[in-house]
């Protein structure tokens, strides 16, 4: 077996404000509305279903150490992305040196957004 991509599915209250959200801050681009999901993708590949969430949950964790993202991006500058998410005033954790340089925000539905700037495997 040989994967080729991958999705996740991310839950939001309003799928059209979110894809519009998504759109302008990530970059995504819609390519497939269903009545139970909405399909972004953006460059390099990545997917992520938009899905309507009633109940209120959202895709992260919390654990000892505080609050976890449930997925990530990968940015090539991630200090621009920082200041980018600044200037257009969402709110933004610290830069974190830990295994690469991130950083994580909420979306509009509270869930946890990471993004890596220099994460390298091995």
């Amino acid at each position: 077996m040989q994967m080729t991509s991958g999705y996740v599915y991310i839950p939001v209250s309003n799928l059209q404000s979110a894809a519009a959200w998504y759109t302008e801050h990530l970059g995504f681009k819609l390519v497939k509305e269903d009545p139970m999901f909405l399909e972004l993708r953006a460059e390099p590949g990545i997917r992520i279903l938009l899905i309507t969430n009633e109940d209120g949950i959202t895709s992260h964790m919390h654990y000892q150490a505080g609050t976890q993202a449930s997925y990530g991006f990968t940015v090539t500058d991630i200090i621009a992305a920082y200041q980018h998410f600044i200037d257009t005033g969402i709110e933004v954790g610290r830069i974190s040196h830990y295994e690469g340089t991130s950083f994580s925000f909420h979306d509009p539905d509270g869930n946890v957004i990471e993004l890596w700037g220099d994460y390298k495997v091995g």
